[in-house]
């Protein structure tokens, strides 16, 4: 399955503006895939302590490692090589996106370390999720949807910022992006983005009764308060000392309420 999938990778159309990222269609094989639907848990038996609700109208739930639903997950083998494949391809994914890690970041790709997170999500009809750039700590960030359905809402939008800013604002205000493209999200859909201050991108509403299950993949920067923590992600923490460019939330408002819609 990994060389199948750093194949993809390195064949994968590359997107230079308005940020770099890539998209991939069929991603898994489709027996693969079949076997992965079987074992994924549907919204409503998402549960658990450590479960974070990841908006305000409580339309998405996620896991992470240290959640004891996500610890059984991990033991079965369509989810558990899924993980460790996603684990693998950080090189090919740093290849691919190099030229654009040397332009706008700090990082000498010699001695790059990253930490590795992997978590599963879903959300359900009503979600949606306005315009951000994901949490600082990520050099690459990946969703992978297994199951969705693309006829009724749920679109990602690539937002572009319409100036060139000296400090960018994480939770922008929409007079001051435009859509650049927009991906119906399918079965089996992927998608890849290097993280810069200005790598803007939302949800619009999803309108379908049927859960919208996917991965939230990431590469980070080694900080204290990574952002692969729940207690952390709570917190919204912020800082990134490797961009060339500068970020951070403006609104007051948003300072105090992480979480949104």
């Amino acid at each position: 399955m990994l060389l199948q999938l750093q194949k993809k990778i390195e064949n994968a159309k590359f997107f230079s503006k308005p940020y770099p990222y890539l998209v991939i269609n069929n991603f898994l094989a489709k027996n693969y895939l079949m076997e992965l639907n079987k074992i994924l848990p549907s919204y409503d038996n998402l549960r658990g302590e450590d479960l974070l609700y990841q908006s305000s109208s409580k339309t998405k739930k996620s896991i992470f490692p240290s959640s004891k639903q996500f610890k059984i997950l991990n033991k079965k083998e369509p989810f558990k090589n899924l993980n460790l494949a996603f684990k693998n391809l950080q090189t090919i994914l740093i290849k691919k996106f190099k030229k654009e890690i040397i332009n706008h970041t700090k990082v000498s790709l010699k001695n790059i370390k990253l930490s590795y997170h992997f978590s599963y999500s879903v959300m359900k009809k009503g979600y949606l999720k306005s315009p951000h750039i994901d949490r600082r700590d990520h050099l690459i960030h990946g969703i992978f949807y297994p199951c969705s359905d693309h006829l009724n809402g749920g679109e990602i939008l690539i937002n572009e910022a319409k100036k060139k800013k000296k400090i960018y604002d994480i939770f922008p205000k929409n007079k001051d992006l435009k859509i650049n493209k927009s991906f119906k999200v399918k079965n089996n859909f992927c998608i890849f983005i290097l993280n810069v201050p200005w790598s803007y991108h939302s949800v619009k509403e999803y309108k379908s009764a049927k859960d919208r299950k996917y991965f939230y993949i990431a590469y980070d920067f080694k900080i204290l308060e990574k952002g692969s923590i729940t207690k952390n992600r709570k917190k919204g923490y912020n800082s990134n000392l490797f961009w060339n460019n500068k970020a951070k939330i403006k609104s007051k408002t948003r300072r105090n309420i992480f979480l949104s819609e």
